[in-house]
C-alpha cells in the first residue's frame, strides 16, 4: 500500500486540513492553560470545582491529534513528525509556536 503524496491533495483539501489544524491547535493550547488552573486548584487549593475539565481536555487533545494526522497525511508528514507536534503541544507556549511554524511552513503548499 503506497501512502497518499502531496500530488494527491488539491490547494483546497490541504487549506481546509490546515485550518481545521490551526483552530484545533489553538483550542488545545487555550485548553491546556484551564487544565493547569484545574491543577492548581485541585491539588494546590483542594477545591474540585474544575474536576469536569480533564476528560473535555482530553477529548479536546484528541480532536487536535486527528487533525494533526489528517494533516500530516496531506503533507506527508512521518508519523515520528506528526508525534513530534503532538508532544511539543503538551508544553505550555508551545503549541502556539508551534502551530505558527506549521503554517508558515504549509500556507504556501495551498495556493
Amino acid at each position: 500500500m503506497t501512502q497518499p503524496t502531496r500530488t494527491q491533495t488539491t490547494p483546497d483539501q490541504l487549506r481546509t486540513a490546515l485550518t481545521i489544524f490551526r483552530v484545533t491547535a489553538i483550542i488545545a493550547g487555550l485548553a491546556m492553560f484551564v487544565l493547569i488552573l484545574e491543577m492548581v486548584l485541585k491539588y494546590g487549593m483542594d477545591n474540585d470545582v474544575l474536576t469536569w475539565w480533564s476528560p473535555v481536555h482530553g477529548l479536546i487533545f484528541m480532536v487536535f491529534a486527528a487533525a494533526t494526522a489528517n494533516l500530516g497525511l496531506k503533507v506527508g508528514w512521518s508519523v515520528g513528525r506528526m508525534i513530534l507536534i503532538l508532544v511539543l503541544a503538551c508544553i505550555p507556549f508551545l503549541a502556539f509556536v508551534e502551530e505558527r511554524r506549521v503554517v508558515r511552513e504549509v500556507e504556501p503548499l495551498t495556493r
